[in-house]
């Protein structure tokens, strides 16, 4: 299956943005130590070269502009990068950094919260396993209730930064409907899932 979700190019319909963007905020709204209630994320779509996001061809890739805090302090801005292989499988990256020294972010929730916040039917997921660590990444397994299939989801978090971390990465991972994800396939999937280093 990994060589396969590496190799294929992936899709994407205007339903799974809105509904994966709507379940996003909802997210947003809910992470609130470092969130300013004054935040306006604006999405665009972009050249996925452009993105910090290094991750499987054939995505489909989105980015905010930067947000400034309430206090005109920290620097937030969002990169997403989803799509759904010939095969059938899902993937879907979120991540969220602030762009100075002085931005912060929190990662209090548990990760199966975090993870049902970024996936776009999260109302929808059922039998979610406990929390699985490999490598600086925490996952849980879980199901996808409105599609019927088994999906795994991952938090990593950044570098220490004054009362939290200076970035917040996840990512979701779906078979199609009747097929298992492995362990070789959450490890590849997760140690695939990086940050590009910030362009000069």
């Amino acid at each position: 299956m990994t060589n396969q979700v590496s190799s294929e190019q992936f899709k994407v319909t205007l339903g799974q943005i809105s509904m994966w963007l709507g379940c996003l905020m909802t997210l947003l709204a809910g992470i609130g130590t470092s969130s300013a209630q004054t935040r306006q994320y604006v999405w665009s779509d972009i050249d996925c070269r452009q993105s910090r996001i290094a991750m499987l061809p054939g995505l489909k890739c989105r980015a905010t502009n930067p947000v400034t805090s309430e206090g005109n302090i920290g620097v937030f801005r969002q990169w997403a990068a989803f799509g759904t292989s010939r095969d059938g499988y899902y993937v879907q990256m979120f991540l969220w950094e602030g762009q100075n020294t002085f931005s912060y972010l929190s990662a209090d929730e548990t990760t199966a919260d975090f993870v049902k916040g970024i996936f776009e039917n999260g109302q929808a997921v059922t039998q979610v396993s406990p929390v699985t660590r490999y490598g600086n990444a925490d996952y849980v397994r879980f199901k996808d209730g409105k599609v019927g299939r088994a999906c795994i989801g991952f938090r990593r978090v950044g570098k220490a930064q004054r009362g939290g971390y200076d970035s917040l990465m996840g990512g979701i991972l779906c078979a199609p409907t009747g097929k298992a994800i492995g362990e070789a396939d959450i490890s590849a999937f997760i140690e695939g899932a990086q940050q590009v280093p910030p362009r000069s």
